[in-house]
């Protein structure tokens, strides 16, 4: 978010004072690079939310109601990070139905997973997750919602008050001296905020991680059967 964002300000795409971290990736060239490094985020979002469900899955092999959740919060994470894809590929400006979508499964759906591993992380408290910990996510996750629901709200104050006063302008095109500016700072701002508790929550991953070993396996399906006049039969032999 940091590099498109420092991109869209030194070209005058956007003001520097907290536009919505969508905007810093509306216009080329901050868009590719937007796409490009939200798309790596999901794929590693994705990474970490399948590592915690095996680990999960290890811990409690005979617990079914944590195995329930531990699935339901596999599911989440999934869209949510595909709805971070979404979010990547189709801009605001482009397909802005697309993107919508995107940034409520992964804001929305990325919430429920956080609750889910929060209620996770208390059942399995105190032989594989701290209290200092649990308290942690759960303080992440409800930070989560509150500036999710914030941003939601000043963004409809703000483009209902920017709509009615400024009709001629886009509902991307914000001045200081516009009506409705201070909600549309706060409706930004939320979204600043939100992204950082979602950082935060997964950070809460690490000293779990740490005790974890992550093997890769290959295995062979069946023998190879050797085919007359085949040379590849002869480099195998």
């Amino acid at each position: 978010m940091i590099i498109p964002y420092c991109i869209a300000v030194s070209l005058g795409h956007v003001p520097a004072g907290f536009p919505y971290i969508s905007d810093t990736g509306a216009e080329p060239p901050e868009s590719c690079v937007f796409g490009q490094l939200l798309n790596i985020t999901a794929a590693l979002a994705f990474a970490t939310i399948y590592v915690r469900y095996k680990q999960v899955q290890e811990y409690n092999d005979n617990t079914p109601k944590i195995r329930r959740l531990n699935s339901t919060s596999l599911v989440m994470g999934a869209l949510a990070a595909l709805g971070m894809s979404l979010v990547a590929n189709f801009q605001e400006t482009n397909v802005i139905i697309v993107h919508i979508i995107g940034a409520a499964m992964c804001f929305g759906l990325g919430l429920v997973y956080g609750f889910v591993q929060t209620a996770i992380s208390y059942k399995m408290q105190p032989h594989h997750s701290s209290l200092l910990i649990c308290r942690i996510r759960a303080i992440a996750a409800s930070l989560g919602m509150i500036f999710l629901i914030s941003t939601f709200l000043f963004t409809g104050i703000a483009g209902n008050i920017h709509q009615k006063e400024n009709p001629e302008k886009s509902m991307f095109d914000w001045s200081p001296e516009d009506e409705g500016f201070g909600f549309h700072i706060a409706a930004t701002s939320s979204e600043w905020c939100l992204a950082l508790a979602f950082l935060a929550f997964f950070f809460t991953f690490i000293r779990e991680f740490q005790k974890l070993a992550i093997v890769a396996e290959v295995k062979r399906l069946h023998h190879y059967t050797p085919i007359p006049g085949d040379n590849v039969s002869s480099l195998l032999t």
